[in-house]
């Protein structure tokens, strides 16, 4: 599914084009009432619980997908990848409809993905509301155009258009086939928890804790527990070991690299009973101690507890078994030529036996030069396997390289740096069989060993047809087998190209090189970046928006030691700067990326009129920040200020309330309450005094010692 990100991604892009023009044509085009369309992998049906509505109505509509076998369609979060159905709605004027509800989905295991999605059949919920003024005798029309990913082992975006007409009476008029349906899918959906929830950070794992009597009922007769997260704090794919005491069950979560101890972590808690049955509960917990009665038994075997999921060791392969395995390898290495992620490095060896293909020697070292780099990172990727394996990590996997995200982070320089040097922004030789040049010497073959390399490492996190099975097999194998698998998985990646570069005939049919291999050679920059793009969106997933500022952060730094070599390379000194500004600008992202999380003794929470009056009615001192992402003295006074030792240190003594109101968006709230203190902009703070009375007001560039005497004097410290 990860291999496919990249075209999820473009073809998100045209979805949401089409839902604008959808959106903007459908309200004048007529309405046909079309309740259920098919296509080859999924039947869609529109439903509400009314036949007939009256005017002001309320009632439940649903949206009823029938996928084929082995196709599954993805919950609200798709775990690491995956989108959730959505609508562009095209209603009649007087019925508007809301936001899908979502039933608890199950979790699809991809090595080393997970998917969170639903197969066989689905119903999603959702509230209609007819308008007051709607005419009895009317005829109203709901519905718009569906869109959704199916997925099985490729994926593919649909849109399905469907509508259906209800009728405005006198009286409510049931639809008892459609009623029955969304009854069902009502019982299914995730109840509110009437327990407590609580969850602390030990190291990389989160312990959520659940105290409630029907969670602890249903325990008892547990199949499977599992927690299904809202946001991105928690990693997928790891298993998730659970405890089960008298009062409910404790769950141990990996964290991602993007949690804190104070992640904002919500989801859904999901337990199957072993008659198949499921019951969920939406799950906010308190960053908290754990509540007691929950952990006083043993961890329980179940399907997600890894002494359940361990399998037995496998029985060595016979002479068939291993040749089916390595047959199955080679195949999904052919397979892997076709992969998005692997494209773009193609182009480049491509280009190479382009420039090669009229000598014939230099084509044969050309090419086993490209066959030994994928070998050797294949090989790599084998023996780091078995060395985590050794080393008790029951969850690793495929693809793991790009489970890090300064890794990710990394890559998604290199390509960037590709795409200039194919553009011709800077040179590094004229060979094209490298790394976006001629990395070494004799003829490039050196070159064409790098761009095997590069083959591999991109190449490895993909899964595709004939891969899955090779490689789960492989990893119950022993340790010669796991890496001798690979190997054959990396000679099937490097087949095709092999083949043409020891084929003589090849060359009949390539024009020679000329300037039109100038043109071919920046077309190919575009290819490179678009990979770039993708390392982005799964950087986005792994590190949020401040991974992905990183790697900008190393972009600038790249393009300006780029630039200064191109400038002042020519002497020792400019090529001293200019090279430690390329090794900085790959260094930046990871560095940043990795730099110590500040702790604050003191966190912000949203700001609100009410929230102002509760604390002012409890005593305390409050101190209100007006700020927003584009304010940069916001920002200063942020970094420099409100999180300075002393700062943080007076509001943790005085008991201080620290709001933020963030106006990053336009906020008539926030706005108002500027306006009524007189304010005309930001940065703008209010310090309210523990004993009551009026603010004080502070705006500008703010020093540590101002805000620390402020609170300290609101407090009635000093």
């Amino acid at each position: 599914m990860q291999a496919l990100s990249l075209r999820s991604l473009y073809l998100g892009c045209l979805r949401l084009l089409a839902g604008l023009a959808l959106a903007i044509a459908l309200p004048i085009l007529p309405a046909a009432a079309q309740p259920t369309a098919s296509t080859e992998l999924l039947t869609g049906t529109l439903m509400s619980e009314r036949s007939a509505a009256t005017p002001g109505d309320t009632f439940i509509g649903a949206l009823k997908l029938d996928m084929a076998d082995g196709w599954h369609v993805y919950w609200k979060n798709g775990g690491d990848s995956g989108l959730p159905p959505s609508v562009v709605w095209a209603n009649s004027p007087a019925i508007t409809a809301g936001d899908f509800r979502f039933p608890p989905p199950h979790a699809i295991p991809l090595v080393p993905l997970m998917s969170y999605a639903y197969e066989g059949e689905l119903v999603l919920l959702f509230d209609v509301k007819v308008a007051a003024d709607a005419k009895i005798g009317d005829t109203l029309t709901l519905g718009g155009a569906f869109d959704y990913q199916i997925c099985a082992d490729i994926c593919i975006l649909e849109t399905i258009n469907l509508s259906t007409s209800i009728p405005v009476a006198a009286a409510p008029l049931a639809d008892n086939a459609a009623g029955e349906i969304i009854a069902g899918a009502l019982a299914n959906l995730p109840a509110k928890l009437s327990g407590r929830a609580a969850i602390e950070r030990v190291d990389k794992i989160f312990r959520l804790g659940v105290a409630d009597p029907a969670v602890a009922s249903a325990m008892a007769n547990a199949a499977d527990v599992r927690f299904f997260p809202n946001g991105p704090h928690i990693e997928h794919f790891p298993t998730q070991p659970a405890k089960v005491g008298t009062e409910g069950v404790t769950l141990e979560l990996r964290a991602t690299d993007f949690a804190t101890p104070t992640s904002v972590i919500e989801g859904l808690l999901v337990i199957e009973g072993k008659d198949g049955s499921y019951r969920s509960w939406e799950i906010a917990p308190a960053n908290e101690p754990l509540p007691e009665g929950i952990a006083d038994g043993e961890f329980i075997r179940t399907k997600a507890d890894p002494a359940a999921a361990a399998a037995p060791p496998a029985a060595p392969l016979d002479f068939g078994g291993i040749a089916t395995l390595l047959g199955l390898a080679f195949l999904g290495g052919l397979v892997l030529n076709l992969m998005p992620c692997v494209l773009p490095v193609l182009t480049i060896k491509a280009a190479g036996l382009v420039h090669t293909a009229h000598d014939p020697a230099e084509s044969r070292r050309h090419g086993l030069a490209y066959l030994a780099g994928i070998v050797v990172c294949f090989a790599a990727v084998g023996l780091i396997l078995v060395a985590l394996k050794a080393a008790g990590d029951t969850a690793v996997g495929f693809g793991f390289q790009l489970q890090y995200s300064w890794v990710t982070a990394l890559f998604a320089l290199v390509m960037f740096a590709v795409g200039l040097n194919l553009l011709g922004v800077f040179e590094i030789g004229g060979s094209l069989a490298g790394i976006g040049g001629n990395m070494a010497d004799k003829g490039g073959v050196s070159g064409a060993f790098f761009t095997g390399l590069l083959a591999g490492f991109v190449g490895a996190p993909c899964v595709g047809p004939f891969m899955a099975p090779a490689v789960g097999v492989a990893l119950t194998q022993p340790a010669p087998m796991i890496v001798l698998v690979f190997v054959v998985i990396g000679l099937g990646l490097a087949a095709p190209l092999v083949l043409l570069s020891f084929t003589p005939a090849f060359a009949k049919i390539i024009p020679k090189p000329g300037r039109w291999m100038e043109t071919f050679r920046q077309a190919l920059a575009f290819p490179m970046f678009l990979t770039a793009l993708w390392l982005l969106w799964v950087l986005s997933k792994q590190a949020g928006a401040d991974g992905v500022l990183a790697v900008l952060a190393g972009g600038i730094v790249l393009a300006f030691g780029i630039w200064l070599a191109r400038r002042y390379g020519q002497g020792l000194v400019g090529r001293s700067v200019a090279a430690a500004l390329l090794i900085g600008g790959f260094a930046t992202a990871p560095v940043l990326m990795n730099l110590p999380k500040e702790q604050l003794l003191v966190e912000g929470s949203p700001w609100s009129p009410d929230e102002v009056s509760t604390l002012r009615s409890e005593g305390r001192v409050i101190l209100v920040d007006f700020t927003a992402t584009w304010c940069i003295t916001c920002q200063v006074n942020k970094s420099t200020t409100l999180k300075s030792a002393e700062v943080q240190k007076a509001m943790a003594d005085t008991n201080t309330a620290f709001l933020i109101a963030d106006w990053t968006n336009k906020d008539k709230v926030i706005g108002e309450e500027l306006a009524s203190h007189g304010a005309a902009g930001i940065p703008f703070y209010l310090i309210y005094p523990a004993s009551g009375g009026e603010p004080l007001k502070l705006d500008g560039l703010l020093s540590p010692g101002q805000i620390e005497q402020a609170i300290r004097e609101a407090a009635g410290s000093i």
